[in-house]
């Protein structure tokens, strides 16, 4: 297989990483096509390996290989405390799903080191395209249902997934006056909370970028800007934790390049008398705002409902939980859904993979966290200004999944990848090797 085929590949699975509605039925699994794209990157890289006898791993690579045979042999021990065939069918769609991103995992930050430096950069921008791609069809989803009615998924999204994707159209979250809907934008990631928090990714993680030139790169702004809209649109609040989160840790790093304390004051102040005024004037907007701030609500309850089935849930089984990706069925008895998740990556791990497997997910968290300070260390002032960035995106989106569950999905894979190729790239030990070359132009560069 050719390095260009193979660059192609591995470039196309992560431009396509958060396109969750464009997935196929595959015997027990649905399968995305990024998951498609991804199997097809695997299965070349490792006959390339094989034909050409080469097992080598860089250190990075081999301690990733590491912790996802850790994992796997926690999953495997959750096998033994299944209850019934319906565990074992998710149970067994759960492994497959896993293995296979966590393989991408291993292979892709091997691939990319050993690529180097173009191909990352590379990768950023095509992880970018790929989000702005899902946004921008959320507004034009928006925009094609409230001026005509239609379902924009199931002319586009149908089509590409011959009518096996997520085809149910824009979220309808209520209504104001039981005339006038209230939508959330989902895109092409089927929920409007996994596109909010996806976009806490692009959002923290070039805005240290962005800010060290503002006037260089206007056209990032913007893209930002846009950005942060479609995030609003999505009306979601573990989106708006993640982001707050991440900003808290930007700030110690950020505050030195930030705009004059009147500028911010200006804008800052600017929006929120447009918020009041839109607030105070205009019925549907105050109702909107009501219902997403209120915290007496049914949604923040059930959020809480979750933590407080933990002690139930992992008391039969503590070290190995009830086993990975069998949540929806111990749950099933209260909200009548067969597959219906917790609402909270973190309640999955513990109770899915118990007190063992929170801890291994823990350290491979904070080996993460510290490879983004690594980054973030390095002489080159792009890499850092970039490391940075990842390590908000990461910690934010943690948080966010306190109440939700993204950390799940490929497209953190992803960010976990970039996020450990880069510390292996662009350590300070190396940066003199680097900084002769040039930022990379494009996207980032603007």
């Amino acid at each position: 297989m050719s390095q260009k085929t193979l660059d192609g590949l591995f470039l196309a699975a992560i431009a396509t990483v958060t396109w969750e509605a464009m997935r196929f039925a595959a015997g027990p699994v649905d399968v995305t096509w990024s998951d498609i794209l991804i199997s097809l990157f695997l299965a070349c890289v490792i006959v390339n390996r094989v034909l050409d006898r080469d097992s080598g791993l860089p250190r990075q690579a081999a301690t990733l290989a590491g912790f996802m045979l850790v994992f796997l042999v926690v999953y495997l021990c959750g096998y033994f405390d299944l209850s019934t065939r319906e565990a074992l069918a998710f149970w067994t769609k759960g492994i497959i799903v896993w293995l296979a991103h966590a393989l991408f995992l291993v292979f892709g930050v091997a691939y990319v080191v050993r690529r180097g430096t173009e191909l990352y950069q590379r990768a950023i921008k095509w992880l970018l395209a790929g989000i702005v791609v899902c946004s921008a069809y959320g507004l034009v989803q928006l925009a094609t249902k409230v001026a005509i009615g239609l379902n924009l998924d199931q002319l586009v999204v149908g089509t590409l997934t011959l009518g096996r994707g997520k085809t149910n159209g824009i979220n309808i979250y209520g209504q104001v006056g039981g005339t006038e809907n209230i939508y959330r934008i989902n895109a092409l990631t089927g929920d409007p909370n996994h596109l909010g928090v996806m976009l806490c990714l692009p959002l923290l993680m070039l805005l240290p970028v962005y800010l060290a030139d503002t006037r260089g790169r206007r056209r990032l702004g913007m893209l930002l800007g846009f950005l942060f809209f479609v995030q609003v649109l999505t009306l979601s609040r573990s989106a708006a934790l993640g982001d707050i989160v991440g900003l808290l840790v930007l700030l110690p790093y950020i505050r030195p390049i930030l705009p004059r304390a009147r500028t911010l004051i200006l804008v800052g102040g600017g929006g929120a008398a447009l918020i009041a005024l839109l607030y105070s004037t205009s019925h549907f907007v105050h109702t909107v705002i009501d219902s997403r701030t209120s915290t007496s609500g049914e949604g923040v309850a059930v959020h809480f409902q979750f933590y407080q089935l933990v002690p139930p849930a992992l008391d039969p089984n503590p070290l190995f939980g009830m086993g990975f990706n069998t949540f929806a069925v111990f749950y099933e008895f209260v909200t009548g859904k067969v597959d219906f998740g917790p609402h909270s990556f973190w309640i999955a791990t513990l109770v899915e993979t118990g007190m063992i497997g929170l801890t291994v997910y823990l350290a491979y968290f904070g080996y993460t966290v510290l490879s983004a300070a690594t980054m973030r260390r390095s002489e080159s002032d792009y890499a850092a200004r970039l490391g940075t960035g990842m390590l908000a995106a990461i910690v934010g989106t943690a948080a966010a999944n306190f109440f939700y569950l993204t950390m799940s999905f490929p497209y953190f894979f992803v960010m976990v990848l970039l996020t450990i190729a880069g510390a292996a790239l662009y350590a300070p030990k190396r940066a003199p090797e680097r900084t002769a070359a040039p930022e990379p132009a494009g996207t980032l560069a603007m």
